[in-house]
């Protein structure tokens, strides 16, 4: 899917979470796991166990790709 197809502003798939999040936890969680703010910013983040990974994941998705 191109970014240009991408609705920024609704409810989607995360690779990270690995499950639908809403795109507010969504930029939350893509600006701790880009290591802009701690992982402890954001609670949900708490429950990945493996927060290397789900970097990996995150760095992967198309909404992560912010223009």
């Amino acid at each position: 899917m191109s970014n240009s197809n991408l609705d920024y502003e609704a409810d989607r798939f995360c690779p990270a979470y690995g499950k639908v999040i809403d795109a507010d936890l969504c930029y939350d969680s893509l600006i701790c796991l880009n290591h802009t703010f701690k992982i402890s910013s954001t609670k949900e983040l708490t429950q990945i166990k493996d927060i290397e990974a789900a970097r990996k994941r995150c760095e992967a998705c198309p909404y992560s790709k912010l223009e």
